[in-house]
């Protein structure tokens, strides 16, 4: 991806954040501009700014982040890519933060690298890719191995085709209840519900018993130390976008 032209526009009024997230991003060649906490303002600037990027906290005031993401789909010049932050840990914030449309919901404190990479993925152009069925499920199902998911309950085969579901369609994760867990569920004769329930079965059993190391390299930096273990849409995002920009990276080496 070139990265010169990229524009982002962040919510944030913070001098130390703002000097950081500058820094960071301009030395990967991107534009960053900034705006006030205001749902309002924010789409002013959308106006103004043109971005191909926003990056948002969730409780902004005048109107909320999902508000902003509904005016955006009227404007002309809507952002590509729609990012979520917030200091608030709760599964069902990042789960209607996801079917609203947006990306990704990051738990403040987050690394500036993984948004890079996270935006790398859903931006890069994956479409032209001839997908060998049989080799990305073996590649799902090793990184599934590695991470510790044990292949003999349900949870392991739901995860991986919704793994590999969303390396096909990254959109995907945007609609996570409504599109994934019931192409999910049809493909295996069960229930949506099922399917989440089994999913996060089995990311309880991989974070109890899996390599540490691994998930920490995977999760290090998106997940709230408190909770520990990440969300279903967390663990099928951030191992499907690894999986994306490693498929890449070898296509393109």
């Amino acid at each position: 991806m070139k990265n010169k032209n990229l524009k982002i526009l962040f919510s944030e009024q913070n001098p130390e954040q703002m000097s950081a997230i500058k820094r960071f991003f301009n030395e990967n060649n991107i534009q960053v501009f900034f705006c006030a906490k205001d749902g309002k303002e924010v789409l002013r600037a959308i106006e103004q700014v043109n971005p191909d990027v926003i990056v948002v906290d969730v409780f902004l005031s005048s109107m909320d982040a999902v508000s902003v993401r509904k005016a955006c789909d009227s404007m002309k010049n809507c952002p590509e890519l729609f990012f979520a932050t917030g200091s608030f840990d709760s599964e069902k914030v990042a789960f209607q933060i996801m079917e609203a449309g947006f990306s990704f919901y990051f738990l403040k404190p987050y690394d500036y690298s993984c948004l890079l990479k996270h935006i790398e993925n859903h931006m890069g152009t994956m479409s032209d890719i001839q997908y060998d069925e049989t080799e990305l499920e073996v590649n799902v199902s090793e990184t599934l191995h590695n991470l510790g998911v044990p292949a003999h309950i349900k949870g392991y085969h739901f995860l991986r085709q919704a793994i590999v579901m969303v390396i096909k369609d990254p959109d995907l994760m945007s609609l996570v209840t409504k599109r994934l867990y019931p192409d999910v569920a049809e493909l295996n004769k069960t229930t949506a519900s099922r399917v989440e329930r089994a999913i996060r079965h089995a990311i309880e059993v991989a974070w109890d018993r899996g390599n540490v190391e691994v998930m920490n390299d995977y999760f290090g930096y998106t997940i709230n130390n408190m909770r520990g273990k990440p969300t279903n849409s967390e663990f099928i995002a951030m191992v499907s976008d690894r999986m994306r920009l490693a498929m890449r990276k070898s296509r393109y080496s």
